[in-house]
């Protein structure tokens, strides 16, 4: 009997021990899910905003070399074999406006690939004299189209993307138009982030990286034949272009994991890093984004699990072992009490069923809310990033819009300055240096003027978080009549300003509440077009507790059927092709977001006003 006892006891030990190792496994197997599911929805948003980064510094660079293939100096130095003097102008001019756009160089090739002019002439490394005509870029602009090519600059070794385009005369092409800007900025932002971040081209080779140690080298070994191409065209200077050192490879639960080994200082290798790998190709392009994310919170988070699992099958073997001998020790003392003890065993068994299926609800309930929170949360993020992509469109749209009249603006000063070099050689012909010193300072004066209205874009098309600070609304004021003075001027509109003398303080973005002045002061000049007087006033009034922006034109005013969609998305009253229905929408959420109001009616005296309200933080004493 007590054998029997002995080998009922083991055979329940060993059943109890299996059973606690099952739960501990799978609790290991959905920790290992859960946490890759989570990191892949992470790595999946700093991919989204990686590439968002890579492709908003492309957008904002290829319209350069199309800018200065409809440069007429540029044309001028290409149509015929240049002067000394053609190319010292264009040397001046290159230099200036790589400065404006923020460039690394721009400079001018022939159809041969020589490069005529640069913007480093005055360089000690200069480009102009050298031969580029092996470069990708120029093979696909003198083609007729726009070049994209990212490589390690032989002359300047310095890495960057290369922007090409064409310079036609009719359908001839005289030449190509270049801008390099680098890499540096776009790395600045990505090395904030602890996860490594890396770009490929086709052949897989890492060309742009928040880690050092990662750049030039490739994903995986090149074959013979993409090498000696790489080291033909020079893309990458004299890189060896060594695989990284990829330990493992493989793919589980879904998720793609690379695992490399790390180098650990001066003591040589260290230990080997597992990262789980999102990618995403750029649009346009054949280049590719990788965001690489250690996993060991994965392992973390199975450890903890493991912990867990196994401390709660710990506590409830001890319960089971207690009840089992408590229920024992009853039969024992209570053999004559049968009926009594079976009826208190069904009752017993009944409430551990319920509290089982209670736990079981109690879990799904529990599972389903985890998933509702992660859904409401990924919903609010996706709503945030279409606010902010939303607002930026429409800020860009409105450039787009106020292109002409910048451009009709700078081609005033530009032809001043023309007239004054001119002017200046013939005074120091002359030996006439005063008079000569008198126009180049004119000329300094006309490109401080045009470095201010470049700067008023670049801020103005720049995407900006939510933050917010005390500012003064006159700020706000004078920068957007400074985007929209060329507008007001070559459509002949009157602007009456009424700004009072002392500071208004509001709490609110300085460069959206720009966007809402620049909105609703050019749905005023568009409604004055093709009046006789055109007029538009601008009025800041303090109003109780509350500042108060108005915008007026002497219009046709606002129609009563549009006065209750007038506020809609994709509502407009403008030609099909002049406006998306989305500037007083918008502007009615910056507004609303900044705990302000903005409404519209019909002036007294005719025309629209359009009034903004937004709570004064303090007013300085007159």
């Amino acid at each position: 009997m007590k054998r029997r006892r002995a080998l009922e006891r083991l055979s329940l030990a060993c059943l109890l021990a299996a059973l606690m190792a099952a739960a501990m496994w799978q609790a290991a197997q959905f920790a290992r899910r859960t946490a890759i599911a989570e990191m892949r929805d992470q790595a999946g948003r700093a991919l989204e905003r990686s590439v968002a980064n890579l492709q908003g510094l492309l957008d904002t660079y290829h319209i350069l070399p199309r800018l200065l293939a409809q440069e007429p100096l540029v044309r001028q130095l290409l149509a015929a074999v240049p002067t000394p003097a053609q190319r010292s102008a264009v040397n001046a001019f290159l230099a200036d406006f790589n400065q404006a756009a923020g460039a690394s160089e721009t400079y001018v090739l022939d159809t041969a690939g020589e490069t005529l002019a640069a913007s480093n002439a005055e360089a000690d490394v200069s480009f102009v004299g050298r031969n580029f005509g092996f470069r990708p870029y120029f093979q696909l602009a003198m083609a007729g189209r726009a070049g994209l090519y990212f490589a390690h600059g032989i002359t300047s070794n310095r890495a960057g993307f290369y922007f090409s385009f064409p310079v036609r005369e009719h359908e001839r092409v005289l030449g190509v138009a270049v801008v390099k800007i680098g890499q540096e900025r776009l790395e600045a932002a990505w090395s904030q982030s602890t996860s490594p971040i890396v770009v490929t081209d086709a052949a897989g080779v890492v060309f742009i990286t928040n880690r050092s140690d990662f750049r030039y080298h490739t994903l995986r070994p090149l074959d013979a034949g993409a090498r000696q191409a790489l080291q033909r065209s020079r893309q990458y200077g004299d890189a060896p272009l060594r695989p990284l050192p990829v330990v493992a490879e493989r793919v589980e639960d879904g998720a793609h994991t690379l695992t490399l080994q790390e180098v650990d200082g001066a003591d040589g290798p260290g230990k080997p890093v597992r990262y789980l790998l999102e990618t995403s190709q750029v649009p346009s392009t054949e280049w590719i984004v990788h965001t690489l994310l250690p996993m060991d919170p994965v392992a973390a988070r199975v450890g903890v699990a493991v912990l867990l699992s196994g401390s709660v099958a710990a506590i409830a073997l001890m319960l089971g072992l207690l009840l089992r001998q408590r229920r024992q020790r009853l039969r024992e003392r209570l053999a004559y009490q049968a009926r009594v003890a079976q009826a208190l065993r069904k009752a017993r068994d009944q409430l551990e069923a319920r509290v089982s299926e209670r736990t079981r609800d109690l879990t799904a309930a529990n599972a389903r809310l985890s998933r509702e929170i992660r859904s409401r949360e990924t919903a609010e993020h996706a709503l945030v990033k279409a606010q902010d992509d939303l607002i930026q469109a429409s800020k860009l749209a409105a450039l787009g819009q106020l292109a002409a009249g910048m451009v009709h603006e700078l081609n005033q000063p530009l032809a001043a300055i023309r007239a004054y070099a001119a002017n200046a050689v013939t005074f120091l012909e002359r030996e006439r240096p005063a008079q000569a010193r008198d126009n180049l300072g004119l000329i300094g004066e006309l490109t401080e003027r045009m470095a201010t209205l470049t700067a008023e874009l670049k801020t103005f098309a720049r995407r900006t978080s939510d933050e917010t600070a005390e500012i003064d609304p006159r700020v706000a004021v004078s920068r957007a009549l400074a985007l929209l003075e060329p507008r007001l001027h070559k459509d002949g509109i009157e602007l009456a300003l009424d700004l009072p003398e002392q500071a208004l303080t509001v709490r609110a973005n300085l460069i959206r509440l720009e966007q809402v002045l620049v909105n609703l002061i050019k749905n005023a000049a568009d409604a004055l077009h093709g009046h006789p007087a055109p007029r538009i006033e601008l009025g800041l009034s303090r109003a109780a507790a509350r500042v108060r922006l108005s915008v007026r034109d002497n219009g046709p005013g606002i129609e009563p059927e549009a006065a209750s969609q007038l506020f809609d998305p994709f509502y407009t009253t403008k030609p099909v092709g002049e406006g998306l229905g989305l500037g007083l929408s918008i502007s009615y959420g910056i507004v609303h977001n900044l705990g302000g109001s903005l409404h519209a009616d019909n002036h007294a005296d005719g025309g629209a006003l359009f009034i903004v309200e937004l709570p004064l933080v303090h007013a300085e004493s007159p």
